[in-house]
């Protein structure tokens, strides 16, 4: 407790403060140690992530009940680290049918989870471990959509008044603030005229579905074979595809 609450502190603090970190500065033009990144970024690294939220009848505030994140350097094509937490909902601690029977998730697994400050908490120790506070350019978020850090992680950090992630006016601030949308990226490199789900984004691709829909961390798995499959194809990612 005492080390994640170290992190907290580190990040929400120092780290923050030196990184010169606003919510409308795009990860590629942050100002650290004196230098302004250049504009486009290739990632090197990809931080594959795909939340699982509360839903169904009488659900007004989803909150996430699933936190998975593959880290995936995108070069050689390799996972190099999984971060993967189920997490107890507050605001509607039971779970709907509905939700169980479209994630898998039951109830016996998130009363048994911790709730999302503690989980958030671990989060940051991952990112930290991993390096990515410090070398910002080199990591970007990667997601089926714009919804998991456009609607739900703000609003999950609202509703758990977490110390980190949001400035004084609600918004997120990076690196959460700038990620890639798959959707997008795959309609651009197949030069398509819509968006596809992942579902279509694998039939496209005529590659089957592996494991279960909707559990995060196995749609984690299927979006990154999605991203190795345009990579076979010349894909390179850039930051802010959204």
């Amino acid at each position: 407790m005492l080390a994640t609450l170290a992190c907290r502190h580190a990040l929400s603090s120092s780290l923050v403060r030196s990184l010169k970190l606003t919510s409308t500065t795009p990860i590629h033009n942050i100002h650290y140690r004196g230098i302004v990144m250049a504009s486009p970024v290739s990632p090197k690294y990809l931080l594959v992530l795909d939340f699982e939220a509360t839903c169904g009848n009488g659900i007004q505030t989803p909150e996430i009940i699933e936190f998975p994140t593959l880290l995936y350097d995108f070069k050689e094509d390799k996972v190099n680290a999984t971060f993967h937490a189920y997490v107890r909902p507050v605001e509607n601690p039971r779970l709907t049918p509905f939700c169980t029977e479209l994630t898998g998730i039951d109830q016996e697994t998130v009363d048994a989870a911790a709730t999302f400050p503690e989980v958030w908490e671990r989060f940051q120790a991952f990112l930290m471990e991993h390096g990515v506070y410090e070398n910002l350019d080199d990591y970007s978020f990667i997601t089926c959509g714009n919804w998991d850090l456009k609607t739900m992680l703000p609003r999950q950090l609202e509703i758990s008044e977490s110390e980190h992630g949001l400035d004084a006016s609600g918004r997120l601030i990076p690196p959460y603030n700038d990620w890639i949308n798959l959707k997008a990226a795959f309609r651009k490199q197949l030069k398509l005229r819509h968006d596809r789900t992942m579902a279509g984004m694998l039939s496209t691709l005529k590659l089957k579905l592996e494991g279960r829909h909707h559990s995060g961390i196995d749609d984690c798995r299927n979006i990154l074979r999605i991203i190795q499959e345009l990579r076979e194809r010349g894909y390179k990612p850039v930051k802010g595809v959204q």
